[in-house]
């Protein structure tokens, strides 16, 4: 069946928006190599909770990854957690409903978003956060960050990689789990209505960053069939990594660098797609900086090439990235801000900070300490009467209570903004964006069912869940909004599919 279906595909029927479950129809179901329930393809946090979840709930469950390890980008992650209703919000005396996350969310959603899938995950993100908290997430405390109107984003303890490694702990709870890395998904596999009951893969996989596509140019690893009795969960996140695939979706960011774990290409993307599920969105985009952008608002953003502020620091993500990238490509240098030790004491999150002092903040994410502006403007070769000046005409502004130029906001938090010092010590760092999360993705309801490009029905047997699911952001996901997205979704799936009548295959 599967040599069948690539023949089809090579001819050019599958790229169209006309590719029916027909087409399948003739397919002889293959034999199995190996037979579980439920598999679960990327193993960041919505495919560790999917697998987590499936598994408690008594399903034969295989987690693979492509990688050689597991996490994707999520272990590179803060995962800061937006959530309504958590036993930190109550113990806070903080009332909050989901209709108000919903609606922060739309703020920055530009009427793309998809009201009902987010509303639904606002929902369930206190009964998720108990679920995490009961396999071992700690979470330390909770913070009010941009764009939210209430105090509701929780921060783990270990970020990211803290939050991955207490749940792959608890998988000793479930011996009918099985994780199996460096084993990629190559294809789907249908059944004659069309119903996913099963995945190609490769196991043995080693993953080849410096090939152009290693999706279409990597032939490592060997050739297994699993089948999957209740379903197929895909979690595999976004293509922010696959510039061959970007540079016909947006050019542009064919050549902005980018945060997203190295595995984040566009092949199960293209496998949904031809299995008949409906892909959107697959032209927006979301940019990040290293250090959160929400506390971009306590410094100054300075064009390196003429000493002057550029953008308001308070913009959105999207919005102060393309007036980065602009400064550079006006002037040839790299955009940098500065802050002072009062204003750094307003960061929400002073790990972060610590890290980014000491080299260990990713490409970009290094904060440089001067005494002087003299220094800061010899570092980056900046004319230092030019960013004096600018320096004291933007403290005139915020003293009087207006920034005249940028309108940016003097209060964020509960927060307020203050002048810069002119006299030091000043933190620096680089305003070089990342490109870091996909909106775009497959179409989804709101049990994560995949949804049919043909007629927008579910696509039997297959769930998409976290980044690799479309739609529920639109033009820019607000800040701590990826990990009830992921967690949740992959939670409701495990769920679903586990408790699917299972099939004979």
């Amino acid at each position: 069946m599967q040599t069948s279906r690539r023949k089809l595909l090579l001819t050019g029927a599958a790229a169209g928006a006309g590719l029916t479950t027909s087409a399948f129809a003739k397919a002889v179901p293959p034999k199995f190599d190996e037979v579980y329930d439920v598999v679960v393809v990327g193993s960041g946090i919505a495919g560790t909770m999917a697998a987590l979840v499936a598994a408690k709930n008594g399903a034969q469950t295989l987690l693979i990854e492509k990688l050689n390890r597991l996490g994707g980008t999520s272990r590179y992650s803060g995962l800061d957690f937006a959530c309504v209703g958590s036993d930190m919000q109550k113990a806070a005396g903080i009332t909050d409903t989901p209709e108000a996350m919903v609606a922060d969310m739309a703020k920055v959603a530009a009427n793309l978003s998809d009201r009902e899938r987010a509303l639904n995950i606002a929902r369930e993100t206190a009964r998720a956060q108990k679920l995490m908290l009961e396999h071992g997430v700690k979470w330390t405390k909770i913070l009010k960050l941009g764009g939210h109107s209430e105090k509701r984003c929780l921060i783990a303890e270990g970020g990211g990689s803290g939050i991955l490694r207490s749940l792959w702990a608890s998988y000793e709870r479930y011996p009918n789990l099985k994780v199996s890395p460096a084993t990629k998904l190559d294809e789907l596999i249908l059944d004659e209505k069309g119903g996913v009951i099963g995945v190609e893969v490769r196991k043995d996989y080693l993953f080849d960053a410096s090939l152009a596509s290693d999706d279409r140019e990597n032939h490592s690893g060997t050739k297994v069939r699993i089948g999957a009795r209740q379903a197929v969960i895909m979690a595999t996140g976004g293509y922010a990594r696959d510039k061959e695939f970007m540079k016909h979706e947006v050019p542009f960011l064919e050549h902005t660098l980018n945060s997203a774990s190295e595995g984040a290409t566009s092949g199960a993307l293209k496998s949904m797609i031809r299995a008949g599920a409906r892909p959107v969105q697959l032209s927006l985009y979301r940019f990040s900086f290293a250090l959160p952008t929400e506390d971009l608002i306590w410094g100054v953003a300075i064009d390196a090439a003429t000493g002057a502020r550029y953008a308001s620091e308070a913009l959105g993500r999207n919005p102060i990235s393309t007036a980065s990238l602009s400064a550079m490509a006006k002037g040839g240098a790299k955009p940098y801000i500065i802050w002072d030790e009062k204003g750094l004491t307003k960061f929400h999150n002073m790990a972060r900070v610590a890290r980014s002092m000491n080299g260990l903040n990713g490409r970009n994410g290094t904060m440089y300490k001067f005494a002087t502006l003299d220094e800061v403007a010899a570092f980056y070769n900046t004319d230092a009467a030019k960013l004096k000046a600018t320096i004291t005409e933007y403290n005139r502004m915020i003293a009087a209570g207006k920034d005249e130029k940028f309108m940016k906001p003097l209060e964020r938090s509960g927060r307020k903004v203050e002048p810069l010092s002119e006299t030091g010590p000043f933190y620096t760092a680089l305003m070089i964006p990342r490109w870091d999360y996909c909106p775009g993705g497959i179409a989804t309801d709101t049990t994560a069912r995949a949804l049919r490009l043909d007629d927008s029905e579910p696509v039997p047997g297959l769930f998409v869940v976290g980044e690799a699911a479309g739609g529920i952001h639109g033009a820019e996901r607000l800040t701590a909004c990826s990990m009830p997205d992921c967690c949740v979704t992959g939670m409701i799936a495990g769920e679903t599919a586990a408790k699917l009548q299972k099939r004979t295959i």
